[in-house]
């Protein structure tokens, strides 16, 4: 296990859920993004590895929803495309790899967000602008529900990185009590 999958771990990353699709986009990404972590960690090792994740994240989450924003338009082409050859039923299922890439960074972006003690708010405000990007070029009657379920998705991860983050704090300042106590019974 890589040291970015340790971290990710750490942060709850196995208890967040994946599509079949988004879970192989996962383990590409920790892949591919494991060599730049190792580097980051070797030339700032004096931060913290929950920081430097946090840092990764928030650099590949604005690269994917820059990248996916710029699509928006050819995206809309090729649904207008399928809608007037197969249907509007069939073109409402059509989805992008960047879609699912966008899910997935910004899934683990939130979690480092809430494991790191990033505001509430900062990250919901976040998790709706994601959430209508991705709802964008919807062409159902229920886009305001789909955009709500991404957000709650995301507000998910949010709550998984700051549950993960109490319980290691906690089980921390429980074995620093102890630690205290025993220091003081021993005298040292």
């Amino acid at each position: 296990m890589t040291p970015l999958q340790q971290e990710l771990e750490k942060m709850g990353l196995s208890t967040l859920s994946f599509s079949e699709q988004e879970q192989t986009l996962l383990e590409q990404f920790i892949s591919i993004s494991s060599p730049f972590f190792d580097n980051v960690c070797q030339h700032r090792a004096d931060k913290p590895a929950q920081d430097l994740v946090l840092g990764l994240l928030t650099k590949s989450h604005r690269e994917a929803f820059d990248e996916y924003q710029a699509t928006q338009p050819k995206i809309k082409e090729l649904k207008q495309l399928f809608s007037e050859q197969v249907g509007s039923e069939h073109a409402g299922k059509f989805t992008t790899l960047n879609q699912a890439e966008v899910t997935v960074i910004s899934s683990l972006w939130f979690m480092a967000q809430g494991y790191t003690g990033i505001d509430f708010s900062y990250a919901n405000d976040h998790a709706q602008e994601t959430a209508e990007l991705l709802c964008t070029n919807l062409q159902s009657t229920a886009v305001d529900d789909e955009i709500q379920h991404i957000r709650t998705r995301f507000m998910q991860a949010y709550y998984t990185g700051v549950e993960h983050s109490q319980n290691s704090h906690s089980s921390g300042s429980y074995f620093k009590s102890i630690k205290t106590v025993l220091k003081r019974f021993f005298g040292r």
